[in-house]
């Protein structure tokens, strides 16, 4: 940045990961009376081992990858086909993905587990089909989340940013500054 403020950057790696669930298939999958009534005969013979109720479906098979830090607020652009595992990796990449799925290999934090490291405090996933409120003006609804998810040291961050724009004389565009400024905090990029 040209007041020479570094925002934090992460590394993220991903080796090997491994995603899969248990699932109904084909029109066992849809809610009917005699799906119903399958599944109920199906989970007492599978608690004797006699039956098995579900069907696996990988959903990620040994994926690996790096994102690294890139220059001041650059985005990576994740494309792929329908049902190819896009959202489940995002999801896996922020820590938030469902107990249920049998998960294998690794996300690292700049080098830290997904034990050492918390990554909702660094990034946030919105899904495909967040809620908005319509009333909300832009700027409005982007500091309601930032209240909402914490800001801890970005708070500080920002106000020194602040300070370095008023003693440069910088007057920039209030809509343009505050989306900036929300779309690099929340890329965390550097």
């Amino acid at each position: 940045m040209r007041l020479g403020l570094q925002l934090p950057t992460i590394e993220v790696r991903f080796e090997n990961l491994h995603v899969e669930a248990e699932a109904f298939v084909g029109s066992r999958a849809l809610p009917s009376f005699t799906n119903f009534n399958l599944v109920t005969l199906e989970g007492l013979l599978s608690i004797f081992h006699i039956f098995p109720n579900k069907k696996i479906l990988t959903i990620l098979e040994d994926v690996s990858g790096i994102l690294k830090p890139c220059k001041p607020c650059r985005m990576t652009l994740l494309l792929g086909p329908p049902s190819s595992g896009k959202t489940t990796l995002m999801l896996a990449l922020a820590g938030k993905l469902d107990p249920s799925l049998k998960t294998s290999g690794s996300v690292t934090y700049k080098g830290h587990s997904m034990q050492e490291f918390v990554p909702q405090r660094s990034a946030a996933y919105i899904s495909q089909y967040d809620r908005h409120i319509g009333e909300m003006t832009v700027r409005e609804t982007l500091a309601f989340s930032e209240r909402c998810q914490g800001v801890g040291s970005r708070y500080e961050m920002l106000a020194e940013l602040a300070r370095r724009e008023k003693d440069a004389n910088i007057k920039p565009d209030l809509d343009v500054d505050i989306f900036m400024k929300e779309t690099c905090l929340r890329l965390n990029c550097g």
